[in-house]
């Protein structure tokens, strides 16, 4: 479900990869509150999750389809949006709040023009066809 196909499938991978790690990262180095710690480190290690079971390039298991990935990256999206104020902890924890705001807008702007029509067996490999 994107606007435009510009983004690979490689590089979406290495996105999700890096917005995993970083949400997990920076809530336990900032610290904070724990429902704001939680929420990073719950919606990063949920990412990294989806991302190793994906059918993808950087995908460890393969056993999920890109385009069901999809929507666990509009998911994500919504949940670093919305949780500052859902969790409450928008008042207290500020820093938090304007990384996962940022990361769920990042999130929500790379799934827009992912193509999410990857497929191993039609990678391009880079070779011309024959001609008959």
């Amino acid at each position: 479900m994107s606007l435009v196909r510009l983004l690979p499938a490689w590089f979406h991978a290495v996105a999700d990869y890096a917005v995993g790690l970083g949400l997990i990262i920076i809530a336990i180095a900032v610290g904070g509150s724990g429902k704001a710690v939680a929420a990073g480190v719950v919606v990063g290690a949920t990412v990294l999750i989806v991302s190793m079971l994906t059918r993808y390039p950087l995908g460890v298991a393969k056993v999920l389809p890109f385009t069901v990935h999809s929507a666990g990256d509009y998911l994500a999206a919504a949940l670093l949006l919305l949780s500052p104020w859902v969790l409450n902890f928008h008042d207290t924890d500020g820093g938090l709040t304007a990384v996962y705001v940022v990361a769920g807008i990042a999130v929500l702007a790379v799934s827009l023009v992912t193509n999410y029509q990857y497929s191993d067996k039609r990678e391009w490999s880079g070779r011309v066809p024959a001609t008959a």
